[in-house]
């Protein structure tokens, strides 16, 4: 087990080659700009840019400038002008990011990705052929999987960007601006590449401790140079040739010693390590323009409602998953009357959701999709539902919830309503991973399951995560998408359907979660809290009372209850009147679950990280049962003055794991922690606790669980993923079993149907075995344009499931030859009656010119274009080298006054 996960981690060792990924990987000062720094506050420049222009209706215009500079938090609540989370555009920003840093282990060793070893025209085609991947993924329809692949794209383009500022000398040039042509191959400025032939570095000085001195060391000054680092597609280093530099490079102690790379502020890893800031702020501004202004941006190329989706500014979707057979009658009714007068109440506050989403589902069929923004329309909408069928009682639930999760906005909130229970429970492995990829979460209200016979009415229960097996599918759905699960009587629906006003929310936070075996329960309300939510089951599902009590000992006032069953309240507290330790007293003395909700700006986000490549990355998949993983805290909100304490690990038992944090910052200023922590328990929330910015104890819990698996799903090192037209692509991926001996089956999907086969389709495997799955793709033979997709491998026991996702596209054949050098030509003949002094006489009317020259070009075939006279011109191959090496003719007719 040990020695596979090693072997494949071994395989893809290497060194930092560019500016370094993030801060988790450490031997950086905290000033010192990362990949993810850079892309965090270039696309922060970008979207701010367009808020700026581009209002919400019936508000004002920004002024320019009025955005700038704000983090994610001040930027939505400037913007929206109420307290609205980020959240969603920071897991759009992650993905973004996560393609960048993945560049360093899925491509490590390919020189085009970094600039390096004089490869900047192969530089600039990658850079551009991820970009067209990136437009092709949002072409219309925008799918969810078409989303993930465009921001992984978009990633990886920016990483190719942002490396040409640190590893060429366009800094040392004396640009004061970015290079448009990168991206802009219709630029008319261009800079000529440094040929081979020619020395562009001379030796840097070493000083007493061993540190290269490396001023004004490169020869090249109008010419377009990049420093030189062995990788697998680099094997020397020419002499005469720049390198790349710093204790990382292994050749900086040969001539020419020392290197250009402005990486990091450090002159041990960095020889230009003075121009650091400089590089970087050019890689942040050229980040920017990836995105907007510029007449290559993706704005230009895209309309705004897909520049929206792709940054996730669109708000949240409230979404109906509706069984509508005969027998829900009444159970949609319910939902219309109740749920619609809930919406309405917040369908002018900032807490509305963007749009609203129905899916139907039956008995072969489900949906389609209906959409609107209007809330009548959701109603009408409703009304019209016709019910029928049913007889067989299970449905097609979760293909109903899987169409909703391709619809909805990230982050959203569903809500799925039967009383059958689910025909398609094939589909659970493929819902989750889309609940993993969206963040949405939901919630099952549920009036009746099956039978032997057919439908039956339930007595109620409402469950959420704990120590005990599932009831059934969607209880597991909802408690591993963060959700309730409900089940209830039909008559009594109406009074659990106020559990909706808790998704009515713009900036829901999780204050605390826990078990209590007693009576009396403490948490923590802390300035940044603008109401509390306050949610107490009784795990004997017994009757019990509660009274909530302020830090003064009052009973709390401004309270709404949303739901008030036998054995589970939940009571809203807005306004909040008092701040400090708060109270929940229940009686009799039982085993409670206690859940501590409200609204606030104040919450963080959290990356859990391995070592890759001698960096720290964030995992794919989900991580394994019993290993211990780097978390990465970033505080959002208004964080100044925020310490953050402790790491707390929540299990599904109740029991908890605390772990100091150690606080540190970024770039941009953010409040960033790292800590080790086991993974002990199937299932875990993350808590975080500290001192907010007025010195109040706060804790935030992570608002979906974190599972974890027995078996493993890895990428074997050194894979392309790009395939040509016509041609097929084989993808491998290493499965170890980490648990107990089981029967494992494979399946494999990619969301533009490039799959033709794979194996094996199912194995034994012994505990700590593993097994190579192969799936092989092929592109269509006239795909004549860039097509990128997203490839799931899964793997699945009785009591295991994970997956690993690999992004895969098709690249013509000539997506990747840039020629930035231009041909050089020779004037062979010249024939030109009119001299200089006849020029202006009459005779020299309707004189023909005549010109004969060649041209060649060493890269590319050349075309020759004229003007005047287009069509005076003709040209044929001069030899053997086909059209790279032609000779031209040229008459012109004068016409001389």
């Amino acid at each position: 087990m040990l020695f596979a996960r090693a072997i494949l981690l071994l395989l893809g060792m290497g060194a930092v080659n560019g500016f370094h990924p993030n801060h988790e990987s450490g031997d950086l000062d905290p000033g010192d700009f990362t990949d993810t720094d850079i892309t965090e506050k270039g696309i922060l420049k970008a979207v701010s840019w367009f808020m700026e222009t581009s209002p919400i209706p019936g508000k004002f215009p920004k002024a320019p400038g009025e955005l700038a500079d704000k983090n994610s938090t001040e930027l939505f609540k400037a913007y929206f002008e109420a307290d609205v989370s980020p959240d969603r555009f920071v897991k759009a920003l992650e993905e973004i990011v996560k393609g960048n840093n993945q560049v360093e282990v899925d491509n490590g060793e390919d020189s085009s990705y970094f600039f390096h070893c004089g490869e900047i025209a192969k530089s600039i085609a990658q850079l551009r052929a991820l970009r067209k991947a990136m437009l092709v993924s949002l072409e219309e329809p925008v799918t969810l999987a078409g989303l993930e692949s465009a921001r992984l794209n978009a990633g990886k383009a920016l990483h190719v960007l942002q490396k040409f500022y640190s590893n060429t000398n366009w800094v040392e040039m004396g640009n004061d601006d970015i290079y448009e042509f990168l991206i802009n191959e219709d630029s008319n400025v261009t800079v000529p590449i440094a040929p081979a032939s020619i020395a562009t570095c001379k030796d840097c000085v070493k000083n007493i401790s061993g540190v290269y001195t490396c001023v004004d060391n490169i020869l090249v000054k109008d010419m377009l140079v990049s420093g030189y680092k062995i990788s697998a597609t680099c094997k020397t280093k020419p002499q005469g040739q720049c390198g790349h530099g710093g204790k990382n490079d292994t050749t900086q102690d040969t001539y020419p010693t020392g290197g250009i790379n402005k990486e990091t502020s450090d002159p041990k890893l960095s020889p230009h390590a003075h121009l650091h800031k400089k590089a970087a702020e050019l890689a942040i501004q050229a980040t920017k323009n990836f995105f907007v202004e510029g007449d290559a941006s993706l704005l230009t190329m895209v309309d705004q409602e897909i520049f929206r989706k792709f940054f996730n500014l669109k708000g949240y979707s409230l979404v109906f998953v509706i069984d509508t057979t005969s027998s829900m009658a009444d159970d949609i009714a319910q939902v219309k009357e109740k749920s619609i007068q809930l919406i309405q109440k917040f369908s002018t506050l900032p807490d509305a959701p963007f749009n609203y989403i129905v899916v139907p589902f039956n008995d072969p069929d489900h949906g389609p999709a209906f959409k609107t923004h209007n809330v009548n329309e959701l109603k009408n909408y409703i009304s019209r539902l016709t019910v029928d069928g049913g007889d067989d009682c299970p449905e097609m639930s979760l293909s109903g919830l899987k169409l909703a999760l391709d619809e909805s906005l990230p982050s959203s909130k569903i809500y799925s309503f039967t009383d059958a229970s689910a025909k398609d429970e094939h589909l659970k492995e493929q819902v989750k991973i889309k609940i993993d990829a969206t963040l949405s979460e939901v919630n099952y209200l549920l009036t009746g399951t099956c039978s032997k016979r057919k439908r039956g009415s339930v007595t109620k229960r409402i469950a959420r995560a704990s120590e005990r097996g599932y009831e059934n599918i969607y209880e597991e759905i909802a408690t591993y998408s963060g959700g309730f699960y409900v089940l209830t009587t039909k008559p009594e629906l109406s009074r659990v359907l106020g559990v909706m006003e808790l998704s009515l929310n713009a900036a829901p936070v999780k204050v605390t979660q826990a078990r209590l075996d007693g009576t009396r329960f403490s948490f923590p309300v802390d300035e940044t809290l603008t109401e509390i939510t306050v949610s107490v089951k009784n795990m004997r599902s017994s009757r019990f009372s509660m009274t909530i009590r302020t830090p003064s000992g009052a009973t709390a006032r401004n309270t709404k209850t949303l739901i008030d069953t036998t054995n589970h309240k939940i009571v809203k507290v807005s306004p909040i009147q008092e701040r400090g330790s708060w109270t929940v007293t229940v009686s009799p003395s039982s085993s409670y679950e206690v859940e501590i909700g409200g609204k606030s700006l104040l919450d963080f986000s959290y990356q859990i990280m391995q070592k890759q490549r001698d960096y720290m990355l964030p995992i794919q998949g989900r991580p394994i049962k019993g290993s211990s993983y780097a978390i990465s805290l970033k505080m959002l909100g208004d964080a100044k003055g925020v310490k953050v304490k402790h790491l707390v690990s929540i299990s599904e038992r109740g029991t908890a794991r605390s772990v100091p944090l150690n606080q540190t910052s970024d770039a941009l200023g953010n409040v960033l922690a790292i800590a080790t922590l086991p993974f002990d328990s199937s299932m875990s929330l993350l808590k975080v606790e500290g001192l907010s910015p007025n010195n109040l104890p706060f804790s935030r819990v992570s608002s979906s669980p974190i599972r974890t698996e027995s078996v493993e799903v890895l990428p074997l090192p050194g894979q392309k993923g790009t395939m040509s037209p016509g041609e097929t692509l084989r993808l491998s991926v290493v499965v170890v079993n980490d648990g107990t001996p089981a029967s494992f089956s494979f399946k494999v999907w990619d969301d533009r149907s490039f799959l033709r086969s794979f194996s094996p389709k199912s194995s034994f495997l012994r505990t700590g075995q593993n097994i190579t799955l192969t799936a092989t793709f092929e592109a269509p033979v006239r795909q004549d344009k860039f097509v990128s997709s997203i490839a799931t491998f899964t793997a699945e026991s009785s009591t295991a499931q994970n997956y690993l996702k690999l992004p895969i596209a098709v690249i013509t054949e000539t997506a990747l030859e840039t020629d930035i050098t231009p041909p050089g030509y020779n004037l062979m003949q010249l024939k030109m009656p009119c001299a200089e002094d006849s020029q202006n006489q009459p005779e020299c009317f309707r004189h023909i010119w005549r010109m004969t020259f060649s041209v060649k070009d060493d890269h590319s075939d050349v075309n020759v274009k004229v003007n005047p006279n287009p069509t005076g011109v003709s040209c044929h191959p001069a030899g053997t080298d086909g059209d790279k090496d032609v000779i031209c003719d040229y008459k012109f007719v004068s016409l001389c006054s």
